[in-house]
């Protein structure tokens, strides 16, 4: 096949996808279809007398490197075209008075995100990785610095809906592991 006769198709489809790229951005375009979860807007969160944060539907300590990590799981929402994931992170120094690598859930050492996170559906055997937005970006919290010491930082990370739509799925975070039977709302 000549150069050329691959080149003029592939141009028109860059062509057409840019346009269509761009018509989109101007739109508005919604990733979760009609409802929109506050454009990546994070609910105001409250902690109670132990520094944790309050109404998480589930939480775990784990101890890492030098810190006990503890992460409240506030929701795991179901929209049209996405399933958003909100958690907290509080890192806790045990022997360590460092903050909190930027990289620990994803990301590179000076630009974190929650890009590491992902789901599993243990019925239906399935694994589920955060939306990919642009050419390397997760739909997830990103720019992220380093994790202050017992102070709550929250993040947030979008999914693609399941097909079986499962009532509970697995949250596996980097530097934590598993946390089984978070429920779906």
């Amino acid at each position: 096949m000549s150069g050329q006769t691959w080149r003029t198709p592939m141009r028109r489809a860059l062509r057409t996808g840019s346009l269509l790229l761009a018509g989109l951005l101007l739109t508005g375009c919604s990733l979760f279809g009609g409802e929109d979860p506050g454009g990546g807007a994070l609910p105001k969160i409250e902690t109670d007398a132990k520094g944790n944060v309050k109404g998480a539907v589930t939480a775990v300590d784990r101890l890492w490197g030098g810190y006990e990590v503890h992460v409240d799981i506030l929701s795991l929402r179901k929209y049209d075209k996405a399933l958003r994931l909100v958690f907290a992170v509080i890192p806790r120094a045990k022997g360590n008075n460092d903050e909190f690598p930027a990289d620990a859930f994803g990301g590179s050492f000076n630009n974190g995100n929650a890009g590491g996170v992902g789901l599993v559906d243990t019925e239906g055997l399935r694994a589920y990785q955060p939306m990919v937005v642009g050419k390397d970006g997760c739909a997830c919290s990103s720019g992220l610095g380093k994790y202050p010491l017992d102070t709550p930082t929250l993040l947030y990370v979008d999914f693609p809906v399941p097909p079986a739509e499962p009532d509970r799925l697995t949250v596996v975070i980097p530097k934590v592991g598993p946390i089984p039977g978070v429920k779906v709302s």
